[in-house]
């Protein structure tokens, strides 16, 4: 599962009457301040030597010290949303937590700021922001439909991850998460509404955000944004050799969506006998199998890598001779096989699986003989059945994917 991140927003109020002030106005004293709060992955602390939270924190502490009073703090919490929905919610309310903590720690007056005074509301998931985020600055060709499933408001949020996840071959998906989700998991903003006694030379007075839509999103100043992700070119199909049984099998897979596929594999290892007829190996057999590829938002670029399962069905003729005496027969097998696929070299263009299968093997068997060199084959009677469970495949296969342009299949 992946780990999130939040946005965590800090509302300070200041609202007092004429009278409690002895006839001071508080529009005359009254100091909207933003603070950005930047959290490590997946942490829940508040770091001051991440990023810029230093000098916020000596800020914060600046403004606690000379504010005259404070009314009330309630600080908004929000994870990105590409994660799950359960664990967003519990890092925006650790983290609501925390601010809370650090701002009750560094108040010098629990009189001026206590804990009855601070309110956590943790929003799990900051989907509002994203929408500003996309309408700001997503400009690819499907901008229009991305738009169109973030503001539907008759879907699911699960739902619109999985619509975002599919569109496009899932570039769009990457490209809200590499360059727009670590602008919602990577700040707090506390926006401060307090009555000062002087204030401060480096504060500047701001306009209060009503919604959470409206708030501002911070400006990681020193984080990396990967590229935009090019139109590229995905598998749409692979030929694959078992290389435990060199040049005598060939097999090709093709990729249905980027968690499914279907294969096919031909075994051909006919070693004629020489003219004695005194030994021989010969072997005709094929399969065909249906495959699920494991793990999380798998993109076209993971088609044919990874952990997979497969159930599969398999069929073939086989005659084995040693010293005159001789075993042939037909089978039919099936079971399951679990393969493990991993890109070989700097671009990855060609695959090494490995692969294992447990199964049933039903097979027809029959014995003969052959008397003496060149003499003809003499069956004996009869046929003998045979069972067997266990172990019924092993292979260590050269993948050779064959790439077409994203969105052909």
């Amino acid at each position: 599962m992946k780990k999130l991140f939040t946005i965590l927003c800090v509302a300070l109020a200041a609202v007092a009457s004429a009278a409690a002030q002895g006839g001071h106005s508080v529009s005359d004293s009254v100091v909207t301040e933003n603070f950005a709060i930047y959290y490590r992955f997946d942490d829940t602390g508040f770091d001051q030597t991440y990023l810029s939270n230093s000098e916020t924190a000596a800020h914060i502490k600046n403004y606690l010290l000379n504010s005259a009073r404070i009314d009330s703090v309630t600080i908004y919490a929000w994870a990105s949303p590409e994660g799950a929905y359960h664990h967003n919610v519990y890092l925006s309310r650790e983290r609501a937590k925390t601010a809370k903590r650090f701002l009750l720690a560094h108040s010098p007056d629990s009189a001026k700021l206590n804990s009855e005074k601070i309110h956590i509301s943790p929003q799990a998931e900051n989907w509002p922001g994203l929408v500003r985020l996309v309408e700001e600055n997503y400009h690819r060709h499907d901008r229009v439909k991305v738009l169109r499933i973030l503001k539907d408001k008759t879907i699911s949020d699960e739902t619109r991850k999985w619509r975002l996840k599919q569109l496009d071959g899932g570039i769009a998906w990457r490209v809200l998460f590499y360059r727009y989700m670590p602008q919602l998991r990577s700040a707090t903003w506390i926006c401060v509404w307090a009555e000062v006694i002087d204030p401060l030379p480096e504060m500047q007075t701001m306009k209060a955000f009503a919604t959470t839509a409206e708030r501002p999103l911070p400006v990681m100043t020193d984080a990396v944004v990967p590229a935009e992700p090019k139109e590229s070119r995905v598998p749409v199909a692979a030929l694959r050799t078992n290389l435990l049984v060199p040049a005598l099998n060939v097999g090709a897979e093709i990729p249905i969506g980027n968690r499914w596929s279907v294969g096919a594999d031909y075994y051909y290892p006919w070693i004629w006998p020489d003219k004695t007829n005194k030994n021989c190996f010969e072997f005709l057999g094929g399969s065909l199998e249906g495959r699920y590829w494991f793990g999380k938002d798998r993109t076209p670029s993971d088609r044919l890598k990874g952990h997979s399962i497969g159930l599969y069905a398999a069929a073939g003729y086989y005659d084995f001779e040693k010293d005159f005496e001789g075993l042939q027969g037909e089978f039919v097998s099936t079971g399951l096989d679990y393969t493990y696929a991993v890109g070989l070299g700097r671009k990855k263009r060609v695959n090494l699986e490995f692969t294992l299968a447990l199964g049933y093997i039903h097979a027809w068997n029959r014995t003969y003989s052959v008397p003496g060199p060149e003499g003809a084959l003499y069956p004996d009677d009869g046929i003998m059945m045979f069972d067997y469970f266990g172990p019924t495949k092993a292979a260590v296969s050269l993948v050779v994917p064959i790439f077409g342009k994203e969105g052909r299949r």
